[in-house]
């Protein structure tokens, strides 16, 4: 976990509640944490947080290769929150923004944290039911 933590504040990252069972890594062949990810489960819906790669790494697909990992380990709506800078990397993904009021409950507090850090944050949504 401390290489863990290093890594996601070194991106400013969610840093809440960190459980090491929620994330995904992915290491060199030495061991070194490249990059993580992880899904933090909420009642109706997971949330994918804490994204982070070694800023040498970035670029590499290890990124792709983490989101690609944690879409296999949940099948429902999956929501992350970001920054303006990387709603095109989710979107690919099939992530689309969405208005804020309609936002699960369980993310407002987050998303009013991080919004008084940043100028301008989105809400994204994986919607699993409309996928065939």
């Amino acid at each position: 976990m401390p290489a863990i933590e290093k890594l996601v504040a070194s991106v400013d990252g969610d840093m809440d509640l960190l459980d090491h069972s929620e994330f995904v890594v992915a290491e060199s062949e030495g061991g070194a944490i490249l990059g993580c990810g992880r899904l933090r489960p909420y009642p109706e819906f997971c949330e994918m947080a804490s994204l982070a790669v070694d800023r040498s790494r970035r670029t590499g697909g290890v990124g792709r290769a983490i989101v690609t990992r944690l879409l296999e380990l949940y099948s429902g709506d999956i929501y992350v929150i970001c920054e303006d800078h990387v709603v095109g990397f989710f979107s690919r993904f099939g992530f689309q923004t969405t208005i804020v009021d309609m936002m699960p409950n369980g993310l407002r507090p987050k998303w009013q944290y991080f919004q008084s850090l940043v100028s301008s944050l989105n809400v994204m949504r994986l919607d699993r039911s409309r996928v065939a």
